[in-house]
């Protein structure tokens, strides 16, 4: 049980690393959280710094998700327990710390592109289908929330598919965080008054 409070916290801890924060504040010298749509994730960096900063945003927050999982992979190997149980705790706790990060005053980003992250380290092949269905959504709708919600539910059915029933639990809770994150999101789009996504900016 110790093993499991353990990786926990430090998926939780290691979810409070804020890329587009960092970036924002010590390139920038400003606030993501006072930019644009005030979310400190790759969108709102990509759309208020640019391409390489919104770029470099995804890959942090995309590979503490990974690292994350990692880590609880070799914890549990170490204390011989079970070790999906601690991967997908791992995944869920880092998306948790992404969203709600205590060193930022819980104004976190809204976990796409670190429950990408976490569940690259635990199913490699789903999440290469899942980021592609995400790529062929936003270029056919040029709504990166749509793709970001419908994505991570693809998430659930592939874990179905492959009879991951404790899978389909957390991806279940994947899909019901970032329906909770984008719900200002879903409001717009139903209004027609979400924000699409410009492909022609450098």
């Amino acid at each position: 049980m110790l093993v499991y409070i353990l990786i926990v916290i430090l998926s939780y801890l290691l979810g409070n690393i804020s890329s587009s924060y960092i970036i924002s504040k010590y390139v920038f010298d400003s606030d993501i959280r006072t930019k644009g749509s005030k979310n400190p994730g790759t969108t709102n960096a990509l759309r208020v710094f640019g391409f390489k900063a919104g770029l470099l945003t995804f890959f942090g927050d995309y590979f503490k998700g990974t690292i994350a999982v990692l880590i609880a992979y070799f914890m549990a190997g170490y204390f011989r327990v079970d070790i999906d149980l601690c991967r997908y705790l791992a995944a869920l706790s880092v998306v948790l710390g992404h969203c709600w990060p205590v060193f930022l005053k819980f104004r976190g980003g809204k976990g796409v592109a670190t429950t990408y992250g976490a569940m690259l380290a635990i199913s490699p092949l789903s999440t290469l289908f899942a980021m592609l269905f995400f790529v062929i959504l936003v270029s056919i709708t040029r709504y990166v929330s749509v793709g970001s919600i419908f994505g991570v539910l693809l998430f659930a059915i592939l874990m179905y598919i492959r009879a991951d029933l404790l899978g389909v639990w957390f991806c279940i809770l994947f899909f019901v965080l970032v329906i909770y994150r984008h719900r200002e999101n879903i409001k717009r789009l139903i209004r027609g008054e979400e924000n699409k996504l410009n492909f022609s900016r450098k």
